[in-house]
Order: structure tokens, then sequence, then C-alpha cells
């Protein structure tokens, strides 16, 4: 499956290309920024997965970081109430491999470990701080691990930000979220059953569904951590390893294709050709009655009326065309070699009509006639757009390409 999202990944870089120009920079941009996380993940040990541990303040992930690790590595408590930037327990063969996507990541505090081969644990900044800068901490690395484990505890397990502000949004992730409900020693052992299945009911509102929730004391008053064994066991299970780095990569790529055929509108035709062929053909006769100004008019609400239809930065740059337009009918008029009758010509005697068109041989034009009206408003006009139609053609083209790559993937994976 790596060569396969590999592959696909070069399928983005193509959508993202010939999108240029012609769909939302901002749009474009984001779809290629997730295109170079995943060409990260996928470039560092696929054997190790990394797993986040997300939570508010106090829940104890900290804790739940060191009796991972076995010893203290993390400060807790009130020396450090606050995790204030992410920290990274690395599996010790495996830290020079990992250092570079660390390094990517932004996470400077690292402490290796002799456990788990497989697993890279990362203590990530409150998520209900009051430092912003905690919370974009947090809202940057999330879509950039493999694994989630959400910490909460018996006080704060239905807190508004975890589920409104996270998990609700983060759902189509879930396959990659593990639950906990930690600092299970500080409430009676009766009442332990009660909050785990309230709290299961809560993620099923969440869209969670089938929610893995495992209830632990990190760091207990008295005796070992509870829950530690259960929780190891549920990553490892978790561990098709190499399988959650590529679930997630694909669950993104997904994502990604969604976002460009959103904002591609679906790919839809203007009919371009027979409408265009109508408007000049009009606005020609309107130039040969003497009525220039007017065909330039309509030509050009035409032009303003088709990039009110493709909308976005397409929609933009044909506007710009509809505000040239008007001149440019103008020049095209003046340079073609179409008879042009003076306002009121048309009418009068059979032979006054004669006398007016005739002209005498000198006053004749050469056998090369410059071009018709229509050839040459087409040319100038209708060339441009069409090179636009084109490439917005070919973003859609690239764009459907990808959708049908992934599906094909999805269902391949199911």
């Amino acid at each position: 499956m790596h060569d396969a999202l590999v592959g696909l990944l070069d399928r983005v870089d193509t959508a993202v290309a010939q999108s240029a120009g012609v769909l939302e920079e901002s749009q474009v941009e984001a779809v290629a920024g997730l295109a170079r996380d995943i060409r990260l993940r996928l470039s560092y040990p696929e054997s190790v997965v990394v797993v986040a541990l997300a939570g508010g303040t106090g829940s104890g992930k900290s804790s739940l970081l060191n009796a991972v690790a076995g010893e203290e590595v993390a400060l807790t408590g009130g020396m450090r109430p606050i995790t204030s930037a992410p920290l990274a327990l690395v599996p010790a063969a495996l830290a020079q491999a990992m250092a570079g996507y660390l390094d990517d990541l932004g996470i400077i505090e690292r402490v290796e470990h002799d456990g788990p081969p497989w697993l890279c644990l990362l203590d990530l900044p409150d998520n209900d701080s009051v430092e912003l800068d905690h919370r974009h901490q947090v809202d940057a690395l999330l879509p950039r691990v493999d694994l989630v484990v959400w910490v909460t505890d018996p006080e704060k397990y239905r807190d508004a930000s975890l589920h409104h502000g996270y998990i609700r949004a983060l759902a189509p992730y879930q396959s990659q979220f593990i639950f906990v409900l930690n600092q299970i020693d500080r409430i009676d052992p009766a009442d332990v059953f009660v909050i785990d299945e309230d709290l299961v009911e809560a993620l099923i509102e969440d869209g969670i569904v089938e929610p893995t929730v495992i209830p632990t004391a990190a760091d207990p008053v008295a005796g070992p951590p509870i829950g530690i064994d259960r929780l190891l066991a549920a990553l490892e299970r978790a561990q098709e390893r190499r399988r959650a780095v590529y679930r997630k990569s694909l669950a993104d790529l997904v994502g990604a294709a969604s976002q460009l055929v959103d904002a591609s509108a679906g790919a839809r035709g203007v009919d371009f050709e027979t409408r265009w062929a109508r408007e000049v053909g009009l606005a020609a006769d309107l130039a040969r009655d003497g009525k220039a100004a007017g065909g330039a008019h309509d030509l050009a609400s035409f032009v303003t009326l088709l990039a009110g239809e493709l909308g976005g930065e397409m929609g933009r740059r044909l506007q710009e065309l509809a505000v040239e337009t008007h001149g440019a009918f103008l020049r095209c008029v003046n340079e073609s070699g179409d008879p042009v009758r003076a306002p009121g010509t048309g009418s009068g005697s059979w032979l006054a009509r004669v006398r007016s068109a005739w002209r005498p041989p000198e006053a004749r034009p050469a056998p090369e006639a410059a071009p018709d009206l229509v050839t040459t408003v087409d040319a100038e006009i209708g060339n441009p757009i069409r090179e636009l139609l084109m490439r917005r053609g070919q973003a859609h083209a690239a764009i459907a390409d990808l959708s049908l790559a992934l599906g094909d993937l999805e269902r391949r994976t199911v």
C-alpha cells in the first residue's frame, strides 16, 4: 500500500498543479500542504506509530507518558501544570531515524525509551489552554500523527471544548482514536463503570462508532499505575503499525480530493462554443448596423455572466477579460474587413443603396482582404477565454483522476 499511496501523492501533485489559477489559491495550497505532510510521514520508518496524547489541563497526559516510559520524563503537578511544548518519547533504536520527522513537527524536547520499539509517544499541550499558542500547536500537530489517545478524567470527561471543539469535528478520523479515562483512583470504584458508560454515550453522540475507552490511574496516590498494560495492548492492536499510518494518509487524501471536487463546483459544463457563436454573431450584426458600442456592451455582458457561473479564481480571471472585452471588440470592428453601415443607411431606395455601396476600382479592397469581424473577434477575445476553459478542463480531469484512484484504493483496503 505504501507504493500505492506514493502514486496517489503524485496524482495529488498533478491535480494541485493543474488547479493553480483555476481554483482559489487558499484551497489549492491547503491540499498541497497536506500532500507535503503525508510525504514527510511516509518517508520515515513505517514500523513506528506516532501516537499523540491529547486532552485538557490536569487530565494527566504527562503522568500517562511517564507511566509508559517507566520513569519521570515529563514534569507534572506544580512544576508543570500545563504542558507548554510538545514532548516526544522516542524508541532509542530509531531516535536518529525519527529525528527529521520530529524536526519538521517542531518537537524539540525528546526522550529516548527502551520500551516498545514501535511506539513514538507525543505529549501535546493542553487543548483547553488559555494560551492561544498552545491551542495552535495542538491544532497543527493533530492532523500529522498516526493515532490520538484522548485523555480525560472523571471531572472533565464531558467538557464541551473537548467534544465539540475536537472529537466531533475530527470524527472522520475515529479509526485512529483511543480514549482514556484517567485518575480513576480518585473516585469510588463503583462509579468507574457509570462514568465509563456515560463517556461512551457522549462519544457516540459525537459520531464515534464503538469507541474504545480505557480506565487508567497513571499516577495513583498509592501503588503502581493502573491500566497502562491495557493501554499498550490497545495501541499494539491498533499497531497494524503500517496500516495505521496508511489508513490515516488515505483518509487525509480522500478529504483533500473532496475539497478539490467541491471547489471545482463539480466540473459543470458551460456550453461555451454554442453560446459564444450566438453572442458573437449578434454583436457582429449590431456592429454592421452601425451599433458597434451596443455589440461591445452585449459581448462584455456575456463574458461577465460566464465569470459569475464559474466563480472562484477562474471567475475573477474571466471578469478581468470582461472588462477588456468592450474596447477589444471596438478594435476588432476597426480592423475587420466587414462593411459597416452608418446609422440610418439601411433604408432608402434601391438606387440610393447601390450608390452608397459602390466605390471606384482604386478604392476597392485588395484581393488580400482583412478577415471578417466574427473571425477577428473570435481570435482576439474568444481564444483567451478558450485557453482559460481548457485549463479548467485539465484541472477537472486531474481531480477526477485522483478521485477515481482514491475510490479504487479505498475499496481495496476495506
